[in-house]
């Protein structure tokens, strides 16, 4: 069965394919979808409404530094970078606010910032991970705006190697820590944050199946936060999780699919599950891609483009609505807001879909 959406807006930005490829991203928390896109010079929010509207523009502190990571406070009056060596809050108008070195190490794994709202007037705190001199054990420092220290956290998890996170609710009040450790299954626990010190609660019980387990991958979770959506590395399976149990609720193998070269999977000769997320709390969206054939390449030079698919399902019952018959010819990359519309890329164009009513 195939599904033919409906154009919700198209938005033209130059260079906008490759800028989201580059690292760009969606951010689904404001009351309209925003579009974050990384280019050499500055980093720039837009809102995704009936028209597009650019809402800030940061200068990058280094330009064309390509190692460059990026958050925005939560108000969209400034973003810190990080770079190699730093990180640098840098205001709207490209003034540098402050700047925070990082000393020796590496910041392949521990980099990560977080925003707080703080006290009645709701401030902004930014949270820090530095590097720790403690094996074991992982810092995180609380800056004001203005770059003062407000407090220092020495944490009895993660160390080093391991990548720490925060986690916060939608007001931003910090709700817990995240350590994954490698391999082996990640850790977190409850914690607060009371006047600027980060109090970690007990450890969240770790259920056998869990979606981040050793060989999954998170996808997705629902605008609600009640479930999750993981894939299989190998692209054999999509499940759906309950929150917080991580019980699985539903499955969605390859083999539900139809047979590679037939009906709606005629493009595909070997496929495997590649990306997906929720388009809202009922409907999922599953791509295919067809596998890399690097054996003809070797041989032949033939570098051929490879076909995709996007697929809509059920999140509750694993079952597949159909395939999505867009009208151009082939449609790879698909971003997903989270607000019941999907995003898909040709040249310099954006198009914005979501389902007719009725189609599911």
């Amino acid at each position: 069965m195939t599904i033919t959406p409906r154009l919700v807006a198209k938005y033209r930005i130059p260079g906008v394919r490759h800028a989201l490829q580059d690292g760009g991203r969606f951010d689904p928390s404001g009351p309209l979808p925003r579009m974050l896109l990384k280019y050499p010079d500055s980093l720039r929010v837009y809102e995704l409404g009936e028209d597009l509207e650019l809402r800030a523009e940061f200068p990058r502190p280094a330009p064309h530094e390509s190692s460059v990571k990026d958050w925005i406070a939560p108000d969209l009056s400034f973003v810190v970078f990080q770079s190699e060596s730093s990180y640098t809050a840098v205001h709207r108008d490209g003034s540098r606010m402050w700047q925070q070195p990082f000393g020796t190490g590496s910041t392949s794994r521990w980099d990560h910032v977080g925003f707080a709202m703080a006290g009645p007037y709701r401030e902004t705190q930014i949270l820090l991970r530095l590097p720790s001199d403690t094996a074991g054990k992982s810092l995180f420092v609380v800056l004001d705006t203005a770059g003062n220290v407000l407090a220092r956290n020495v944490l009895p998890c993660g160390g080093q190697e391991r990548h720490v996170g925060l986690t916060w609710s939608s007001e931003g009040y910090l709700t817990g820590v995240h350590v994954s450790r490698g391999g082996a299954p990640p850790v977190h626990y409850q914690a607060s944050l009371v006047c600027g010190h980060i109090v970690l609660g007990k450890r969240v019980a770790e259920l056998a199946g869990q979606p981040e387990s050793p060989g999954r991958v998170v996808l997705s979770t629902n605008p609600s936060g009640t479930a999750q959506m993981s894939i299989d590395e190998g692209g054999r399976d999509v499940r759906w999780h309950r929150l917080p149990s991580s019980e699985v609720a539903a499955v969605l193998r390859l083999t539900d699919f139809p047979a590679a070269g037939t009906g709606d999977c005629s493009v595909h000769d070997r496929p495997w599950i590649s990306r997906g997320g929720y388009v809202d709390a009922d409907t999922a969206l599953v791509a295919l891609y067809n596998a890399y054939d690097e054996a003809r390449v070797l041989m032949f030079g033939e570098d051929i483009w490879e076909e995709h698919s996007h697929w809509l399902a059920d999140p509750t019952t694993g079952e597949l609505h159909g395939r999505i018959d867009y009208p151009m010819h082939d449609v790879d990359s698909v971003w997903l807001p989270g607000d019941g519309t999907w995003v898909t890329t040709e040249f310099n164009t954006l198009y914005r879909w979501s389902v007719q009513d009725g189609a599911r």
